[in-house]
């Protein structure tokens, strides 16, 4: 099973271009009760693993939704530079896997966020990544 979840998170978390916007409130899948805002949410939406005729694997393509989410237009733009910035085009080591690229999408402006149930309060920067790795 691969932990690339986790990887990337922990590689954003260790980031403090990234974390001086949101701290470590970077969440996978479901956000805590107790988390504030801003922070950065993500999910996986697929991760599949390209195998040859002989059945040999080890590389994958995965795409993953994610959002920065803030208070305020500002808070949520800083905080979404700094994930482009670090992801867009990013290769080497994370944490158990290696990347040998990742390429950072803009969302359109009718993309519908996952992390937050209605849009008071919030402002959303939203990226699809496309992530290439190797297990």
């Amino acid at each position: 099973m691969t932990t690339m979840p986790q990887d990337l998170r922990t590689l954003i978390a260790s980031t403090t271009g990234v974390t001086q916007y949101v701290s470590t409130r970077i969440h996978y899948n479901r956000i805590p009760e107790s988390s504030a805002r801003s922070h950065i949410w993500f999910r996986v939406g697929s991760d599949n693993e390209e195998l040859t005729l002989d059945g040999t694997g080890g590389i994958h393509e995965a795409s993953v939704d994610l959002e920065c989410v803030a208070t305020t237009e500002g808070g949520a733009q800083n905080a979404g530079d700094a994930v482009k910035s670090l992801l867009h085009g990013y290769a080497g080591s994370m944490g158990n896997i290696t990347c040998d690229g990742c390429f950072v999408e803009d969302k359109d402006d009718d993309y519908l966020p996952y992390s937050i149930s209605d849009d008071s309060g919030a402002h959303v920067v939203a990226y699809g990544l496309r992530l290439f790795y190797t297990t």
